[in-house]
């Protein structure tokens, strides 16, 4: 399991830096970040149990679990608040990991 979460920290930590970096619409962010940082790869079972999989869940029912076409629709029609509330979650999930993985915020 600590060698899933490794590669979930290191997912997060791009997506992180990605939405740190780029510019555009929360929602704009958003899309890209899921193309380029491999955010997408991650599922629910890399997780375990308890918060951080709750956590995990909680992001990606706010961006909609659907197929990927589906998906993209959904963060484009998103308010700019309810974007930037999913990009704190994302944030906050990795800062969650890194500390679970024995590394400091």
């Amino acid at each position: 399991m600590k060698e899933q979460l490794g590669r979930c920290s290191e997912h997060l930590r791009k997506a992180v830096r990605f939405l740190a970096l780029s510019s555009g619409t929360p929602q704009e962010k958003l899309t890209s970040m899921y193309h380029d940082t491999g955010l997408g790869s991650i599922y629910k079972g890399d997780f375990p149990n308890g918060s951080l999989r709750h956590d995990f869940q909680a992001i990606t029912g706010m961006m909609n679990e659907n197929s990927e076409p589906q998906f993209m629709v959904h963060i484009a029609g998103m308010s700019d608040e309810r974007a930037r509330r999913v990009i704190g979650q994302i944030c906050q999930l990795s800062d969650d990991v890194s500390c679970a993985l024995g590394g400091q915020k």
